[in-house]
């Protein structure tokens, strides 16, 4: 039997609902009267899975097969393809993998219920053949030899990388071609049978539609019967230091890009702390290196930096990590700059109205998002895998306090937790 429950949220005179469906799947539907309508289909099966325990035996697969199975269950047995069908409806389709899920997405602004039957259908009936698998080495390849080539991915992942000893989020989520090359219709099977559960997915839409209308079509295109989740990833033991300070590479750039990586060991257990501590991190960041900053300014007015500095932080369950990213005549240099400019704000301490400022645009963006039905399901599907209510996030910002702020300032810039990744241009080779 499933169970509908509602949320509503005072603040923004909102509302949804979650339904724990007999089949395990977790359903959340926001109700909005908007011009189209968005949907997430989700599995927790992204890019740093390669080894995993299933019923007491342990699967090893090769690097990339989220990936490679996110481009596979577009196709149909009967020959035709979910994007032709999307389209047949007026609809958007596409997905994305990244290290933690894999997710399948459509916009709609008609025909909402046909869109959201197909999008659980292809998901829900995988069909590979060896003929299809070979086809898709070949093009997936030419996807990561794509990545292979572009110098800003490139200085990222050398980052991760440098940073990371253990942490999967230092592995390729395409995998690489010799990884992809030993992928096998079974291969994927096993990997589909052991994720692709409705206890492991999550399916979240927003717009036009309704609890009942959406329970009806999950009814009839997923059924009621259960199959509990068996698969669990391994934990892995991460140093707190990092594995390289710097890593560079010579590439066909203009001017060098640079990537530094500042490594958070310190990850909250609780949801609720990991939200709280990413949204300290972000207004500290926009207080420090925000492009209407001094700091930013002074740098772009010396030529240390290019436009398009960035800052930002991220963070998940089993990763943290501060990053700023940008075009720099002298990496080496802006480092300098960048730790000297710590030492000055903690000698000197933050600005209350910087801070107050800073918050009142999380909030800002925050109800902003309400305007966006993609903005909502997003939100909807990161919620749910933590287990959060996407209203309790006014709550998590009231408890960023400008105290908090500075003493994430105080701990997480620690120096041994540097680290740089360069991409210089060719004519720099010699040095």
């Amino acid at each position: 039997m499933s169970e509908i429950i509602r949320f509503e949220s005072a603040l923004l005179g909102e509302h949804y609902y979650k339904i724990k469906h007999s089949s395990g799947l977790d359903i959340f539907v926001f109700p909005k009267d908007m011009t189209s309508t968005y949907g997430v289909f989700s599995v927790s099966f992204g890019g740093n899975v390669n080894e995993y325990l299933c019923n007491g035996e342990r699967v090893t697969i090769p690097q990339g097969c989220a990936h490679f199975l996110e481009h596979k269950l577009f196709e149909n047995e009967d020959g035709s393809n979910a994007d032709d069908i999307f389209a047949s409806l007026g609809a958007y389709d596409n997905a994305y993998t990244s290290n933690e899920r894999t997710a399948y997405l459509f916009s709609a602004t008609d025909k909402v219920d046909e869109a959201i039957s197909q999008l659980l259908y292809f998901v829900t009936h995988p069909y590979f053949t060896k003929e299809t698998v070979k086809k898709e080495i070949g093009i997936i390849a030419e996807e990561i030899r794509g990545c292979v080539d572009d110098p800003y991915d490139r200085c990222y992942m050398n980052m991760l990388g440098a940073m990371y000893f253990e942490n999967p989020v230092r592995n390729e989520i395409c995998g690489s071609e010799e990884s992809i090359s030993k992928i096998t219709p079974e291969v994927l099977y096993r990997c589909y049978k052991d994720f692709y559960t409705p206890e492991n997915m999550v399916l979240a839409l927003c717009g036009n539609v309704t609890p009942e209308s959406v329970l009806e079509i999950v009814n009839r295109e997923i059924g009621d019967g259960r199959r509990d989740f068996a698969a669990r990833l391994e934990s892995f033991d991460e140093p707190k230091a990092v594995k390289n300070a710097f890593v560079e590479k010579i590439m066909p750039v203009g001017k060098p890009l640079f990537c530094i990586g500042i490594k958070d060991c310190e990850i909250p257990a609780s949801a609720f702390e990991r939200y709280r501590r990413t949204e300290g991190m972000n207004i500290l960041l926009h207080m420090m290196f925000s492009e209407a900053g001094e700091f930013y300014l002074e740098m772009l007015e010396s030529g240390i930096v290019s436009p398009g500095f960035d800052s930002g932080y991220s963070s998940s369950a089993k990763t943290a990590y501060v990053m700023m990213s940008g075009e720099s005549d002298s990496p080496e240099a802006l480092l300098e700059k960048i730790r000297e400019h710590i030492a000055k704000c903690r000698r000197d301490g933050l600005d209350r109205s910087d801070f107050e400022r800073e918050k009142r645009c999380v909030y800002a963006s925050y109800i902003s998002d309400f305007d966006s039905t993609e903005d909502i399901a997003f939100a909807l599907t990161s919620y749910a895998y933590d287990g959060m209510d996407l209203f309790e996030y006014p709550k998590i910002i009231d408890s960023v306090t400008f105290e908090y702020v500075c003493e994430l300032l105080d701990t997480v810039f620690c120096d041994e937790y540097f680290t740089l990744s360069v991409v210089r241009p060719e004519n720099e080779r010699e040095r």
